[in-house]
């Protein structure tokens, strides 16, 4: 280290980066400094320095010691340059102004805080994360502002014009503020149904389901054509595309609409005339609220609407975001406590972590509430494939 990235280094504090740039400094020579550029190297370099009109140096023992040095804070510029360090107030007002630029660029007012909190840095003299990296800004403002349905491939190529730059490098930073700012995301979301409700497709994203449905698609030339899961009593699968492109075009005979958060439970549904299940893996993406919306408006007036969950936090969350924003009218299914006390007595269940039962306590679902409590007086988390074990019926 030489005297000057010393001096540099003690004067580079968070007041002086956002303070004046006038007065005077005095640091006192310590035998930390001493030590970091060697006695013969500091009291050269402080005659160099001083020959140069950068400092002022109070000399001790015949020019053989130094108690302090004196410098103007109109000069640490120069001394930078001399030095070959960038000036860390110029990387501060370079950085106000990229944020304070892509904050006004973007349209979605939940993320304005997360730049307001930057800036906010900035102002006390801090160099944020990410500023160094615009590609962030770019990329969040992208998702955030998207009003299209894109595969994620297709949108990284058009922001950046590499199609898997977006997710190897920028998915997980941009996921991470889309959880802490964006108010469409549900606590619990996976990765992929959080950039769903942005537009942003994985090829993932599907529906499963069983059951007389009719579906009313387009074939290879344009032309609308009914699919019936008739013909696929083991299951049916929608895909993406299929489900952005199709509707729901008929239910003969069902009388009731099951929507089944494990696959496990699903797959161990028999196909039943009477019966639509639907594989619910979590949150509903908004293409298949889309779907599903429209299925429930041309659903018999006497259908019934039900829901079955894990019988813990994720459950209960799951199902609120079901009545809120898919099926108004849905019920839950052995989401009870006669369902949890089974599951019990038969030594199921996973202990609550505390955590969890800080945000269970907050959370409010009337239809739940008799689950809650159980869940909340034992300690316990249950999974649905607990209620798999040791039936035989394959409808419920």
């Amino acid at each position: 280290m030489t005297l000057l990235e010393w001096i540099l280094k003690q004067n580079n504090t968070p007041g002086w980066r956002t303070g004046a740039s006038s007065g005077e400094r005095h640091p006192q020579i310590t035998q930390e400094a001493i030590e970091a550029v060697g006695k013969r190297e500091l009291l050269e370099q402080a005659a160099v320095l001083e020959g140069s009109g950068l400092i002022a140096v109070d000399w001790r023992e015949m020019r053989n010691d130094i108690a302090r040095i004196h410098y103007r804070l109109e000069d640490v510029g120069r001394m930078y340059e001399l030095a070959g360090i960038p000036d860390p107030r110029e990387a501060l007002a370079r950085a106000g102004s990229l944020v304070r630029q892509y904050r006004a660029d973007l349209e979605n007012e939940d993320f304005k805080p997360f730049y307001d909190k930057l800036l906010e840095q900035i102002g006390k003299g801090s160099l944020p994360e990410y500023v160094e990296n615009e590609d962030f800004f770019r990329a969040l403002n992208a998702v955030a502002d998207n009003r299209e349905s894109l595969w994620e491939t297709q949108f990284s190529a058009r922001v950046f014009g590499n199609a898997k730059y977006f997710g190897k490098y920028l998915r997980k930073p941009v996921l991470r503020k889309l959880c802490r700012y964006g108010s469409a995301v549900e606590d619990g979301m996976e990765e992929d149904e959080v950039f769903a409700e942005y537009g942003i497709m994985s090829y993932s994203q599907q529906m499963e389901c069983k059951g007389p449905l009719l579906v009313d698609t387009p074939d290879r030339e344009g032309k609308r054509r009914l699919a019936s899961g008739e013909s696929f009593p083991l299951g049916m699968v929608l895909n993406a595309r299929t489900l952005a492109a199709a509707s729901p075009a008929g239910l003969p005979g069902v009388r009731r609409i099951i929507t089944i958060e494990n696959k496990a439970n699903y797959e161990s549904m028999e196909y039943s005339g009477d019966t639509l299940y639907i594989y619910c893996h979590g949150f509903f993406s908004p293409k298949e609220r889309r779907f599903l919306r429209s299925a429930a408006e041309i659903a018999g007036a006497e259908t019934e609407f039900l829901h079955w969950s894990d019988m813990d936090y994720g459950g209960i969350r799951i199902f609120r975001f079901m009545k809120e924003k898919v099926f108004a009218q849905v019920k839950p299914l052995h989401m009870d406590a006669e369902s949890f006390e089974r599951c019990r007595l038969a030594g199921a269940g996973i202990p609550l972590e505390e955590e969890k039962r800080k945000k269970l306590l907050a959370l409010g679902v009337p239809e739940l509430e008799e689950l809650k409590a159980c869940i909340l007086q034992y300690g316990l988390e249950i999974e649905q494939e607990n209620l798999l074990e040791g039936r035989q019926e394959t409808h419920v």
